[in-house]
């Protein structure tokens, strides 16, 4: 019998090309299904809660895939972990009912982007941006309130009309953390489009060294001008942090699966 796992899954994302499969290098998701094809002996598709980009990381990315190998929740994550690279981890997995969707059933998304404050750190160099200059914290965190809610991103994404013709998004929240000199900017929200928390902290960044103002930026955001922001924070200080779902919501898993094939 058909059976549905939903599994978190943490990973150093710097030497990978994102997760989604590629041909112009190794992702997380590649590496990840040909560890459950080898244990399986037959390919499998894993469905995620979204796709990170190249050296971002995560510590909690979702996906589900199906299977009928028989093995039990425990022996199933400790058979993958045994076969995955040291810089992926299957943190849980469980059986769910066929109804989950990792991607079509995730309601809230967090994402930090880590920042260093203080003496350049040769150990961090990959896993957080280091700037060589100061940051006006308060002034960025100010301007960050003018992202919070329901409004058009197309100024702050890179997604062609052509296949995403809605870019409006909801933030529920941008909440700054400064702790042993490194700052934390915690995005959530259900959903962000492609670069949109990348170029979001590429422009506060730009904020807190005083080279756009307040104004310029409200301009900026909405003039929903493709061109307007050229630039991408560092990949390797994003972190997919948590994916939360409802579980109690159900929908048509056929349509799920053809679409997320498609997109």
């Amino acid at each position: 019998m058909m059976k549905r796992f939903k599994c978190y899954v943490a990973y150093d994302g710097y030497n990978y090309v994102g997760w989604q499969r590629q041909a112009n290098g190794l992702s997380v998701q590649e590496v990840i299904e040909d560890v459950i094809e080898k244990i399986q002996k037959r390919k499998v598709n894993i469905v995620a809660s979204g796709r990170t980009d190249a050296k971002v990381h995560a510590l909690n990315q979702c996906f589900h895939f199906d299977t009928d190998f028989y093995l039990s929740d425990k022996d199933w994550k400790k058979a993958i972990n045994g076969h995955l690279p040291k810089d992926i981890y299957i943190n849980s997995l469980e059986e769910v009912d066929r109804n989950f969707h990792a991607r079509f059933n995730a309601t809230n998304k967090r994402y930090d982007y880590l920042i260093n404050l203080g003496d350049y750190d040769v150990f961090k160099r990959y896993r957080m941006f280091q700037p060589k200059y100061d940051l006006d914290i308060d002034l960025m965190e100010e301007c960050s309130k003018i992202f919070i809610g329901y409004h058009d991103f197309s100024s702050f994404c890179s997604n062609p009309y052509s296949t995403h013709p809605d870019q409006r998004r909801y933030i529920r929240s941008i909440v700054f953390n400064i702790e042993n000199d490194v700052l934390r900017i915690s995005y959530q929200g259900k959903g962000f489009l492609r670069y949109m928390v990348r170029m979001l902290t590429a422009t506060l960044i730009e904020v807190g060294r005083h080279r756009i103002s307040k104004k310029e930026l409200i301009k900026m955001f909405e003039s929903k001008d493709k061109g307007v922001c050229r630039v991408n924070a560092k990949p390797y200080g994003l972190y997919l942090v948590r994916v939360d779902y409802d579980e109690s919501y159900k929908i048509d898993n056929e349509r799920a699966i053809k679409e997320s094939n498609v997109k």
